[in-house]
């Protein structure tokens, strides 16, 4: 297959510095006007992101997941904001950081997806600057900061090694396999939704090993393979064995999540998963022309587009087996957008393929002009700009800190949902266990937030659109409103008497 030479660049280490530092200035450019963690912002004010700022601010300190502070994610997410909030726990700074620095990698990575799979070393400098916009702007997106974004770059790291692996029609080397596993663990630990990756792609590696007649290679790449599992899991597991939490991590991340989580106490009003892939055009329509592409090329490579398909479909049934389908949840699967770029510069090149320097003028242009027009199309395409221009002031996160602070004691439990960052703040830290109302029908949690109200526990509770009902001990303090995901919600701010 004819390569064209549009990217002479040296494949020296250097080299490949340069090029990440060309995926991290478009992760820049984008993040700093589409993730509400950004500097921009007077805050982050989703939900999701505080749950984990706030055990993540517990880890430092002292502060154990699931034990004392109860939450559900996987302890790697929480472990990356504990990193978070040692650049900073009074402001989004190290959120803001820790979300460049993935999505500058997922970038990096996609970047040479998108060579590989075209065949194109130029492919790299469109694909970084048109995924840095294309991906942030979509409702998927969300407001920045969750577990699916920064997981992108371990999916584009896995998709990566797998599609060289087999476009170089050699088994996975024994570094590879352990690579693969330690994704698997990274999965495992920070949201099991995202092992359907692996678990399709690893079918397609056994069926490709199995037809090229690699069959008495799969016992040592899987042998392997779980050495990267178990190099990334002793150290969780031991991390909570040693502070006595392991039954809590267990019970906590398996047994009620497996059990209790698809049991949804606010169900709201969202839409079917295909729906919701529609609703991300600016993503899944590449990816949909990137997997059709790789379908219909079968014939050079059939099992690039076995591996592609059944990744994909299999990262699409573990995410929504649950029966949950918040809009966010559908971002794991832009990681198939790459493709679709690398299609795009196939047929590019096909129409110049005689005419070199044309191309070479052509990529040069596209490039620059996507990467100086990132922040005004970020911007105007995306649905999170608006909180821009709200003074920090005048949240009601803020407006109660203030009242909080002039207290002598500023103890406060967030009650009827989830945390809505008034701890962040206030600059405090949960004193209960169950420090807010999580989407999970529990009947324990819900009896200790109610027994904390009667007993007055807490010097201040904080509730949403519902008043405190019966609850001798607390008087209304203040109340405040805001608009978030597109409907006013109103806060309530309670003092005990």
């Amino acid at each position: 297959m004819r390569k064209n030479r549009l990217d002479p660049r040296p494949a020296n280490r250097s080299g490949q510095i340069l090029f990440f530092l060309f995926a991290a200035l478009a992760a820049v450019l984008s993040l700093t006007v589409c993730t509400k963690s950004s500097f921009l912002y007077p805050l982050n004010d989703w939900v999701d992101v505080h749950c984990y700022f706030t055990v993540g601010r517990g880890i430092l300190h002292g502060m154990v997941p699931y034990r004392d502070l109860y939450e559900q994610k996987g302890p790697l997410v929480y472990f990356l904001y504990y990193l978070a909030a040692c650049v900073s726990e009074k402001s989004f700074l190290g959120v803001y950081l820790l979300e460049c620095v993935c999505f500058a990698c997922f970038l990096y990575l996609s970047g040479k997806i998108a060579e590989t799979l075209s065949d194109l070393r130029g492919a790299f400098w469109p694909a970084v600057p048109a995924l840095a916009i294309l991906i942030p702007v979509s409702p998927a997106f969300s407001h920045g900061g969750s577990a699916e974004e920064l997981f992108l770059p371990v999916f584009a790291l896995e998709m990566w090694v797998v599609f060289r692996a087999i476009h170089r029609n050699t088994a996975l080397t024994n570094r590879e396999a352990v690579l693969l596993g330690l994704c698997f663990a990274a999965a495992l630990w920070t949201k099991y939704t995202f092992c359907g990756l692996s678990v399709g792609m690893g079918l397609a590696v056994i069926l490709w090993y199995i037809s090229e007649g690699r069959a008495r290679a799969l016992p040592g790449t899987a042998c392997y393979f779980l050495l990267g599992v178990v190099l990334l899991s002793i150290p969780v597991i031991g991390w909570f064995a040693a502070h006595g939490a392991a039954d809590d991590l267990w019970q906590t991340y398996f047994v009620n999540n497996l059990a209790r989580y698809s049991q949804n106490i606010r169900s709201g009003i969202y839409d079917p998963p295909l729906l919701n892939l529609l609703n991300n055009l600016t993503w899944s329509v590449p990816a949909m022309i990137g997997l059709i592409w790789m379908l219909l090329k079968s014939k050079q490579n059939r099992w690039e587009a076995a591996a592609a398909w059944l990744g994909a479909v299999s990262l699409f049934v573990f995410t929504y087996f649950n029966k949950r389908r918040y809009p966010y949840y559908a971002l794991v699967l832009s990681v198939f957008a790459p493709p679709g770029i690398s299609a795009l510069c196939r047929i590019v090149n096909s129409a110049l393929k005689d005419k070199e320097q044309l191309l070479r003028r052509l990529t040069a242009a596209v490039t620059v002009i996507l990467l100086v027009f990132t922040p005004i199309l970020t911007y105007t395409l995306s649905s999170n700009s608006y909180l821009m221009k709200i003074p920090r002031e005048d949240t009601p996160q803020y407006r109660f800190a203030k009242t909080i602070r002039e207290s002598d004691d500023p103890s406060l439990l967030n009650c009827g949902f989830l945390d809505g960052g008034f701890y962040f703040a206030a600059g405090v830290l949960p004193e209960q266990r169950y420090f807010c109302t999580l989407n999970i029908d529990l009947p324990e949690m819900n009896e200790a937030i109610q027994q904390s109200i009667r007993q007055g526990e807490t010097a201040f509770v904080i509730t949403r659109q519902r008043p405190l009902q019966d609850a001798a001990a607390y008087r209304l303090a203040d109340e405040c409103s805001m608009v978030f995901e597109g409907r006013e919600w109103k806060y309530y701010l309670y003092q005990r008497r």
